[in-house]
């Protein structure tokens, strides 16, 4: 190794000691971050729950990665002697370890502590990669494996623009609606619960956590460095903070401070999965989240969550456009536009045209009166 080189390592790795990074590293860190986090809820998450939905059955509603790989660990303690695992000769401490590095790695994405996110991402990727092995799950493995390539080269990663982001919730808000009066839960709602819940710990983790994290610094309540964790920032705001620490409200009135608590459940509302709560509160949450924003003073940050919040509003109203507009066509269109399944819209169609068989008797009819203008028919 080369003396300029060797000295680049020795300063990441002293980097890496302080906890302390360059603005350069960190972007790369949340880069990092937000490629983890994505495949911990979309596919690890449910990866886990399914085999604990087999094993253990009932109705199991844990969707949080932390307790479900909590109770992985515990039930790899008390089931020693089953098969359920796919140990390949490993033993149960070999097995502990190999959870407790995936929990650690669930832990530091959650709490964005980035030099351990910058330094070991690729192995807290392959303890995951490992639990679904684990698990029996060989395609949700090979699906956590294709992450790999990204975590070298972030910019890699297919980055998605707002309009594509609307265009995508849109169809998702579409098919929620659609859903509305089904009191079960089920696969569009979970659909939705993530996509939403992914762009919340955008918004906190990289959005609102930064410059909180200078609010926090600036008041003497936190020591400045890379471990930019939304929770410990706001447990100390809550306990610590009054109204006169933060910018005054533009309508006079002094800043509320029960936004902190609600900015606090958003943060818990993404990274812990909850997404029941997350589908109904999220416009609250994104309100919480421009107020406290304001109110540490960071204007951009709180123009970028607007942002974000408004395109999911008009991504939902949109939505709601469509299925009033889809409603407006005759059943025989509708099922053009895909608003209705086919055995509805067939029922629907038959209606419209005047009763169970008039739409066979109608197109019989018309066939009929075509044979017959057609040269040399008597």
């Amino acid at each position: 190794m080369s003396k300029g080189r060797n000295a680049k390592w020795r300063k990441k790795q002293q980097l890496v000691k302080m906890k302390k990074m360059t603005k350069k590293d960190e972007v790369k860190a949340i880069r990092k971050m937000k490629l983890l986090f994505r495949p911990m809820i979309k596919i690890l998450s449910p990866a886990l729950r399914r085999f604990f939905l087999r094993k253990l059955g009932g109705n199991w509603n844990g969707y949080d990665a932390q307790k479900l790989l909590y109770k992985l660990k515990d039930y790899n303690r008390k089931n020693v002697s089953k098969r359920s695992l796919r140990r390949n000769g490993k033993s149960v401490a070999a097995v502990n370890k190999i959870i407790l590095n995936a929990i650690t790695g669930r832990n530091k994405v959650c709490h964005s502590e980035l030099p351990e996110i910058q330094a070991n991402s690729t192995s807290f990727l392959t303890s995951w990669i490992s639990v679904a092995r684990l698990i029996g799950a060989k395609g949700v493995a090979e699906k956590l494996e294709q992450t790999r390539k990204f975590l070298s080269n972030t910019r890699k990663f297919p980055r998605i623009t707002p309009e594509e982001r609307r265009r995508s919730m849109v169809r998702i808000f579409r098919k929620l609606e659609l859903q509305k009066k089904n009191m079960n839960w089920s696969k569009t709602k979970e659909m939705a619960a993530n996509a939403i819940e992914e762009a919340l710990f955008d918004a906190i983790a990289e959005d609102f956590a930064m410059p909180m994290r200078d609010f926090m610094t600036k008041l003497k309540l936190l020591g400045y460095n890379s471990i930019v964790d939304s929770y410990a920032q706001l447990k100390i705001a809550i306990a610590k903070c009054s109204p006169a620490h933060f910018v005054q409200p533009e309508n006079g009135s002094s800043f509320d401070l029960g936004h902190l608590r609600i900015v606090m459940n958003s943060r818990h509302s993404a990274i812990h999965e909850q997404h029941l709560n997350t589908l109904r509160d999220w416009p609250k949450y994104f309100k919480s989240l421009i107020y406290v924003s304001l109110g540490i003073g960071a204007l951009k940050s709180a123009h970028i969550i607007s942002c974000l919040y408004e395109n999911l509003l008009a991504a939902k109203k949109e939505a709601k456009r469509q299925i009033k507009r889809a409603r407006l066509l005759p059943p025989i269109l509708r099922n053009r536009q895909n608003k209705f399944l086919k055995e509805k819209s067939d029922k629907l169609n038959s209606r419209w045209l005047g009763g169970k068989s008039a739409g066979r008797k109608h197109l019989r009819k018309m066939l009929n009166s075509t044979a017959n203008s057609l040269p040399g028919a008597s």
